[in-house]
């Protein structure tokens, strides 16, 4: 077997923002991933989903060596992607691993990587439901790295309480931004899978472009050009690059700023508080504030 088989309602997508930047291009997708550690299969589906953004592969979709290779990619240790699959764990699941890993000066990469959940009473109110105990939100890497990949199976969670839990808590968004406010984005530690241009050309993918209000009617007093015209030489120069056998990861040096992305992101709560008291601020730059205003948007929807 070389794929698993699709479950369709396993990454339901619960809604979308249009036009973010400043109301002329981009969206902002909001995805529910509370099943995705309820089963391998479960887990393979998230994982090349998320993965294949970089290569624009519809073929990547639920395959298992794809999963496998992910799973070392990084020095032996799994890809970025398997930060996308939410774990979610008891506390005596942690005070176990806790005493048979850890040394005394050490801490458990589930809890590096992870965040204590604690449900207060707006949150009680909001939901309707009140947990059992207390929960480590993790994620599968960092499972993985403390207790390799056979034995991470041990931690799955199928129970509706712990699914519950993680959709309440763990937000994943799918952006499709230009690469200026991209650049701002990861500058948040969390999360993030993008799409690469070093693998996916122009001509796999066709490039959009972003270009403010305030920068549509510059012309440069030197060479006469207007913004759009500047972004047309630049393409011109990229596929004439890409014509002589230049290879995308070189030829895409010439590409603007202005040019949208897609990237994948996974937020905990803190990161999330974090994100919107610095991105909605009146002092953070508008597309930015734009997509923060979106994604608030959708988690109350």
């Amino acid at each position: 077997m070389t794929h698993v088989e699709l479950q369709p309602d396993l990454l339901p997508l619960l809604g979308r923002v249009d036009n973010v930047l400043d109301g002329i291009a981009g969206f902002v997708e909001h995805y529910d991933f509370s099943r995705t550690n309820s089963s391998y299969e479960a887990r393979v589906q998230a994982v090349s989903m998320v993965a294949s953004i970089c290569y624009k592969s519809p073929k990547a979709l639920g395959s298992i060596s794809l999963f496998d290779r992910l799973q070392a990619e990084s020095g032996g240790l799994p890809s970025s992607s398997y930060e996308f699959i939410p774990v979610l764990l008891t506390w005596n699941q942690w005070d176990f691993l806790d005493d048979s890993i850890s040394g005394l000066d050490e801490i458990l990469n589930v809890e590096k990587y992870g965040e204590w959940i604690k449900q207060d009473e707006e949150t009680r109110k909001l939901t309707g439901k009140t947990y059992s105990g207390s929960y480590l939100l993790t994620n599968l890497r960092a499972l993985i790295e403390d207790v390799g990949p056979e034995a991470s199976l041990n931690y799955l969670n199928t129970s509706e309480e712990e699914i519950q839990i993680i959709r309440d808590n763990f937000k994943v968004f799918l952006f499709n931004v230009d690469l200026s406010t991209r650049a701002q984005m990861v500058r948040h530690r969390v999360s993030w899978q993008e799409l690469s241009r070093r693998y996916v050309s122009g001509t796999k993918s066709p490039f959009e472009f972003y270009m403010s209000r305030k920068m549509n009617d510059v012309r440069s007093f030197d060479f006469g050009y207007l913004t759009d015209e500047i972004i047309d030489i630049c393409l011109t120069q990229y596929y004439a690059a890409l014509d002589s056998g230049v290879k995308p990861e070189e030829a895409r040096r010439i590409l603007p700023q202005a040019m949208m992305t897609q990237i994948w992101g996974a937020f905990q709560p803190s990161q999330l508080d974090n994100w919107f008291k610095l991105r909605l601020d009146k002092h953070a730059q508008l597309e930015i504030r734009c997509v923060a205003q979106a994604m608030q948007e959708l988690i109350h929807e």
